[in-house]
């Protein structure tokens, strides 16, 4: 049984084509590394303002100073917005990397995302004080403020651990009179307004509650990623290397860098951009932003497919010539469905080493499945060879964005020694990519592999981080309290 069942010349040599426009080598991969350490490192040493914002990372620094060890313990409150929802959490740390968590999620609409500020916030204000209402011990004095940590995934230029001004939105908000104002005190105003007593103190982005997360459920961690809606990273980097880009010498050894590595290469220099990823960005809300998350992230690349599928289409190389309007339709093929026609294993992007008949028919009846009951595509006008089409084209941009992933591993590891050392490189994670894409992992290892050789891809450690968002938002509270406490003891350097 051949490793893949054969296709019309025509198709195939289109899919050739296409495999060849997504690729990713070795060679390319170090020349993007290269570029992606150029802006690190440009980043750390100098500010990112208007004019030259799209020209390297911000490397936003957070002002948390460590991470923890899991033997943390106390009761916090936090708060979590970063895309679809909204979510309100009490946190209590119990120590021994143990904590329980009450939840629950509010959705966030598209008026919301894209009206007022005011009245996104207010709306956030009233589902804190709606949960607290419902979840918190009765027996608390209803006065008594409670301390909040706010998980922010939007790119924030902060000057303290509880103030960071808003640079621009990114996953599909667009709410007016937010861009260069303090999210805290847009917060903090609300829930005055609404009368709430909680009182913000520390602003987190996710990545960074993912690395907070990771450190204290497994005593290591020194880089947080997410992949999931969109793509961002945060890690440990020494002060000595950021003492230009701050106002003021701060007197600890560490601090978490918020890289927002979503703008990577935003100027295009090294990144491969197909005809379809230009479609994709020129119809989203921001064009010509956000170049390297519109490559990786789950909000984006199953608008890629859909583009790819419909030049197949009107090229009368896929169902006939025929389409469905919901294929149709921008942002019609959510990322999921990638996941679903690829959760059975062949071999050009698996470890095996070659597929059977059996699973080959899996395979193609469950893309039939997802193309005719999802997609509304006529039954009568999917082929077998239409299913292998699609699961390729699936395949192929799928691989690409997890490779991609493993170059923004592969740069955090060479900016901090990990690549030389001997010391496990062990990384959070958070996103549905991640945790439910199949082979992602193992496609971003071998891309790791592939830049930084077999022995340092061994020692990439991934895990994932259990509620990132929410458990890292409510130790970035108790971190605040801890750097306080330090520095009150004129000893910043000891947090424990």
């Amino acid at each position: 049984m051949p490793s893949e069942p054969a296709l019309e010349a025509d198709v195939k040599a289109e899919l050739d084509k296409i495999e060849q426009e997504f690729s990713l080598d070795k060679a390319l991969l170090d020349k993007q590394l290269k570029q992606m350490l150029w802006e690190y490192q440009t980043g750390l040493a100098q500010h990112s303002d208007e004019s030259n914002r799209d020209t390297f990372l911000p490397m936003i620094p957070t002002y948390i100073h460590n991470v923890p060890n899991g033997s943390e313990t106390g009761t916090f409150l936090a708060l979590d917005l970063g895309g679809t929802n909204l979510r309100v959490c009490a946190v209590e740390l119990l120590g021994n990397s143990q904590f329980t968590l009450q939840q629950q999620k509010f959705k966030v609409s598209d008026a919301l995302k894209t009206g007022p500020a005011t009245e996104l916030f207010d709306y956030i204000a009233e589902s804190v004080q709606g949960f607290m209402s419902a979840n918190t011990d009765k027996k608390r004095d209803p006065s008594e403020q409670i301390y909040l940590g706010f998980t922010f995934s939007f790119p924030v230029e902060q000057t303290a651990l509880n103030k960071g001004t808003l640079i621009n939105w990114t996953k599909g908000f667009t709410a007016s009179g937010a861009a260069g104002k303090d999210v805290v005190q847009l917060l903090q105003d609300a829930l005055d307004r609404k009368q709430v007593p909680v009182k913000c103190s520390a602003l987190v982005n996710d990545t960074v509650g993912t690395l907070l997360s990771r450190a204290y459920q497994s005593g290591a961690a020194f880089v947080g990623a997410i992949f999931g809606t969109g793509t961002n990273g945060a890690y440990l980097e020494r002060m000595s290397s950021i003492s230009k880009k701050l106002p003021v010498p701060i007197d600890f050894e560490y601090m978490i860098i918020n890289t927002e590595w979503g703008a990577f290469d935003n100027e295009r220099k090294v990144l491969k951009i197909t005809p379809y990823d230009n479609k994709c960005d020129r119809e989203s809300i921001n064009p010509r932003k956000q170049a390297f998350e519109k490559m990786v992230s789950g909000m984006y690349i199953g608008e890629i497919v859909r583009n790819v599928l419909i030049h197949l289409i009107d090229h009368n190389l896929l169902f006939s010539g025929y389409s469905s309007p919901l294929m149709n339709t921008h942002y019609g093929l959510d990322t999921a469905l990638m996941s679903a026609i690829e959760q059975h294993p062949t071999t050009a992007y698996s470890e095996a080493k070659e597929s059977s008949a059996e699973e080959w028919a899996k395979s193609i009846e469950t893309t039939r499945k997802v193309l005719s009951d999802t997609m509304q595509i006529p039954s009568k006008h999917i082929s077998d060879q239409d299913c292998l089409v699609v699961r390729r084209v699936c395949e192929v941009v799928g691989t690409r964005g997890a490779r991609l992933a493993g170059l923004a591993v592969a740069a955090t590891m060479v900016q901090t020694g990990y690549d030389k050392s001997d010391q496990k490189a062990h990384v959070g994670v958070d996103g549905s990519l991640v945790e439910f894409y199949p082979g992602f992992e193992v496609r971003l290892r071998a891309a790791v592999r592939d830049m930084l050789g077999e022995e340092a891809e061994k020692r990439v450690e991934i895990g994932l981080a259990k509620d990132g968002s929410g458990i890292g938002a409510a130790l970035t509270a108790l971190q605040a309290k801890k750097q306080q406490e330090a520095l009150a003891q004129g000893n910043p350097n000891k947090l424990s």
